[in-house]
């Protein structure tokens, strides 16, 4: 395992979001024990979920102090914006063993694939905490879900070897990987299938790599549950590829730019796998989880084709 990034950033834990004071865009600490669950609180109310803010909106910019102001958090946002501070965003897939496979057995190199296996999203696809997953037409009745544990670069780097690869980490978050099945398994690249606008919900915050919250990556508790049943309760400790060897992978002759993520692969539990299958319906309410002080990331499903051509409805958070 890396040591930890000596650019430390002020905060253990980020949140981008709008304050009800003055309906601006912040950036800041959530205060809360390091422990508690961001989107849990935020949903609550009450107390109503508060933070100090950074100087500017600016999660890349590790030399930003934190002021004493407090604003109140009238919406969760990703906690990057896709339009200004997102890179590109590296999705791993099959990254996870499977039920009935012998751990030590599919993590070897022998059985493993020789290379992670990568495929790429569009920033359309990310929305935050509350946002609606959105179902077209073409994706409604074969929709899921995947919760991942996401590594955000935080220093833009190339060839790095595994065991300096955190040093280029700003710290974590949580993605939901929502994938149309029938349109990714049609042909060979999955992206097609996953491409779609607000198929990757992103957060609630960042935990920050030099936090040492999160003291090992390759051990993280993820966790999906629609309409309150539990569908994945999986740990990173059995991704095939773990993090800093795919940092390496991913970097060999190739820039990954600060802001840039990678979302590291899902464990089982995903609908499509279900007998009978299950899939996303208009309505339902979507929740991935991880521990280590990552938090809570749930958002409501609508099918398109429901919505009124007047607007549609107001999401359910």
């Amino acid at each position: 395992m890396s040591k930890h990034s000596s650019n430390t950033p002020a905060w253990t834990r980020l949140i981008r979001f709008i304050a009800v004071e003055d309906g601006l865009t912040y950036s800041g600490e959530p205060i809360l024990a390091q422990t508690a669950d961001v989107g849990q609180a935020f949903a609550a109310g009450s107390p109503p979920l508060q933070a100090r803010i950074l100087a500017r909106d600016d999660p890349l910019d590790t030399s930003l102090r934190l002021r004493s102001t407090v604003k109140t958090v009238k919406k969760l946002l990703s906690p990057l914006d896709p339009k200004t501070q997102l890179g590109e965003i590296r999705c791993l897939g099959a990254n996870f063993v499977q039920p009935g496979q012998d751990a030590k057995e599919a993590k070897s190199v022998e059985k493993r694939p020789k290379l992670p296996i990568v495929f790429y999203k569009p920033a359309a696809c990310v929305v935050g905490y509350g946002d609606d997953i959105r179902l077209p037409i073409e994706a409604a009745g074969q929709t899921d879900w995947e919760v991942e544990l996401v590594v955000v670069i935080g220093k833009t780097c190339r060839n790095v070897k595994r065991e300096n690869a955190l040093d280029y980490v700003l710290g974590y978050t949580l993605s939901n990987d929502v994938s149309a099945r029938t349109r990714m398994f049609s042909v060979p690249q999955w992206g097609l299938g996953k491409s779609f606008d607000t198929f990757l919900p992103l957060g609630p915050c960042i935990v920050s790599c030099a936090s040492q919250l999160v003291h090992d990556p390759d051990s993280v508790q993820l966790k999906t549950h629609v309409n309150g049943k539990k569908m994945q309760d999986g740990n990173t400790r059995e991704m095939l590829f773990g993090v800093c060897e795919t940092i390496e992978w991913l970097s060999q002759g190739t820039t990954l730019e600060a802001g840039s993520i990678i979302s590291m692969g899902t464990p089982p539990g995903e609908g499509f796998k279900m007998k009978p299958p299950i899939f996303f319906k208009h309505g339902d309410l979507c929740t991935v989880s991880a521990s280590h002080g990552l938090g809570s990331l749930t958002n409501p499903v609508v099918e398109e084709s429901k919505l009124s051509s007047t607007g549609g409805e107001k999401s359910r958070l």
